[in-house]
């Protein structure tokens, strides 16, 4: 299991559009980032930013192993995967 993950948001560059929060276990910010990338294809199109670190608490309550990316601002149990 990870030790701790990362808050990922993902968001229109310069029109509105409905924004996106994702958790990434990944203890590595940049390792974050490129998982919720991978998952998503979302940048270039769309801003992809860490927000802030989650605990090794929260990765184990979103039920979350190394690698994993859960979308947090939809239904979870269709979104988690790698």
């Amino acid at each position: 299991m990870a030790s701790r993950g990362w808050l990922i948001k993902i968001s229109g560059w310069t029109e509105p559009t409905p924004i996106r929060l994702f958790a990434a276990a990944e203890s590595d910010q940049r390792a974050a980032l490129v998982a919720v990338q991978n998952a998503t294809s979302a940048a270039p199109k769309e801003r992809v930013e860490t927000v802030g670190p989650l605990s090794q608490e929260t990765v184990l309550k979103l039920a979350l192993e190394q690698g994993q990316v859960l979308e947090l601002s939809s239904c979870p149990a269709a979104s988690k995967g790698r």
